[in-house]
């Protein structure tokens, strides 16, 4: 029996072991935390549950074929709920619900944006031919340039749009400022500003829009916890509050991992599912270190920060699943964030509301959880964050009050939590503190972005946003897919 080691419990190195698992090989999981998940791990604030990082399920369909190659249904492990509307929108003058189901946008559309009914529509149409042209290029792993000569492949790369960014581009199609920041603020997903991010991107706004957003009933992190299940049904075991500090290396071949107690264990087959800059100069002696030196990693593009703030509350707001509070002036909010590294005072705030649709996460019926996030600069800015943190906190919240109908909320607040990119990248190893990891330039994309297959090691493997094809819930269980087909040759 083939024995895998995989450092890290997130939802990539998770959804390796469970295909790996299911195909026979031996796994064995180390996770530095308690618990499973990684950022995907849920957090507790006395009897109330919170996802700690992703909020939502995009395009369930590649959850379900993962599950499938591990012979497994999804559904017999988790229940989704279609999200209807997607989000509320609230610009400085107007709100805005988009929703999947066409009619009901269509009015919508009328109400907010009627001079951009049939740009709107068209716009869906003609993404969806992107979509299935750039396919290929999220399918395939990318070993080298020579990738780019397989048929599919290359005409897809027609479809790429790399040299406009996507608020340029949608820019083209719509004259309205607030519908070009609804269809452009999805890459933050990839820690990016839309101004920066590579205009074959424009695909993310189309998947929410047309293929629909889900909450997991019982918190996304019902996922990693299914995961898990199913790896120790199948024989695998996982090593929680057991770190890894770094690799066992002979001849530029990975035999196994050392721990901090050095004690050590064995495989001929590693993956790694920590953030790639951490393990490149982390658990990479230096000696070992060749294309990814410290030099190099620290020279990488990293996406942005995020500052989040749980609350537990003894009260429910009428909020929708999912709200966008749009800064004044959008795209100087932006600016200010991620070309001037500063924070701004003009702020754009994502709030969660999940007990609107869903009572398991608190104990008593009338209360509440609400994550509140804000995209910050990640901790190569000038912010102390320890002196920053009550001041910031208390500018959201009067944001918050001010712009919603929601003007008691300190006064139902039982517990909270705030992460800042400092804690970040303390507790979660995340370089910079950047929450996405590697950021999703033209040169950190495809062929240029760290391969599923690690290139200066044999026997090395890489899951998660650092590698290919980059960030994103559904990108790091298709990186999963990518490698654990390197390593069964299937």
């Amino acid at each position: 029996m083939k024995k895998v080691i995989i450092i890290g419990a997130g939802p990539g190195g998770l959804a390796a072991g469970m295909i790996l698992s299911a195909k026979g090989y031996k796994v064995h999981i180390y996770e530095k935390d308690a618990c499973v998940g990684g950022r995907m791990q849920p957090l507790k604030l006395k009897d109330h549950t919170f996802d700690t990082g992703p909020t939502f399920l995009m395009e369930p369909g590649t959850l379900t074929h993962l599950f499938e190659l591990a012979n497994e249904t999804l559904s017999d492990h988790i229940e989704t709920v279609p999200l209807d509307p997607l989000y509320e929108f609230i610009f400085k003058d107007k709100n805005f619900k988009p929703t999947t189901d066409q009619d009901k946008m269509r009015k919508e559309m009328e109400r907010v944006f009627p001079a951009h009914v049939v740009d709107y529509f068209d716009f869906l149409e003609r993404q969806d031919q992107k979509h299935q042209k750039l396919k290929p290029l999220w399918r395939s792993s990318f070993s080298s340039v020579f990738t780019y000569f397989h048929p599919l492949v290359f005409r897809s790369l027609f479809y790429r749009d790399t040299r406009s960014s996507v608020f340029k581009r949608l820019k083209k199609r719509f004259t309205d400022e607030d519908l070009v920041h609804a269809m452009s603020f999805q890459t933050k997903y990839l820690g990016m500003s839309p101004f920066k991010a590579p205009g074959m991107f424009t695909i993310l706004s189309y998947l929410e829009f047309s293929k629909g957003l889900f909450h997991v009933k019982g918190g996304l992190h019902q996922i990693p916890i299914a995961m898990k299940q199913i790896i120790e049904k199948n024989g695998g075991r996982i090593f929680l509050n057991k770190p890894v500090k770094r690799l066992i290396i002979r001849k530029k071949k990975a035999y196994g991992v050392a721990f901090e107690d050095d004690t050590v264990d064995t495989a001929k087959i590693i993956i790694n599912d920590t953030d790639f800059s951490y393990f490149a100069k982390n658990l990479i002696p230096k000696k070992h270190q060749r294309t990814y030196t410290n030099r190099h990693v620290n020279k990488l593009k990293h996406s942005l920060g995020v500052f989040v703030i749980y609350l537990a509350l003894d009260k429910t707001y009428n909020l929708e699943h999912h709200t966008m509070l749009f800064a004044d002036n959008p795209t100087q909010s932006i600016k200010t964030i991620t070309e001037q590294n500063n924070l701004p005072f003009d702020l754009t705030i994502y709030i969660h509301n999940p007990s609107k649709l869903d009572k398991t996460l608190t104990k008593e019926k009338n209360h509440s959880v609400l994550t509140i996030s804000v995209a910050v600069p990640n901790t190569t800015a000038d912010i102390d964050w320890n002196t920053a943190k009550n001041a910031f906190r208390k500018e959201i919240i009067t944001r918050i009050q001010d712009k919603t109908h929601i003007n008691d909320l300190e006064d139902h607040i039982i517990e909270e939590k705030i992460i800042t990119p400092t804690e970040w990248e303390k507790n979660f190893n995340l370089h910079h503190g950047a929450a996405f990891g590697l950021a999703h330039t033209k040169n950190q994309v495809l062929h240029k972005r760290p391969n599923n297959r690690y290139k200066d090691l044999k026997h090395v493997y890489l899951v998660g946003a650092g590698t290919h094809p980059g960030g994103g819930l559904m990108s790091v269980f298709q990186s999963a897919i990518l490698t654990t087909k390197k390593i069964t040759n299937t």
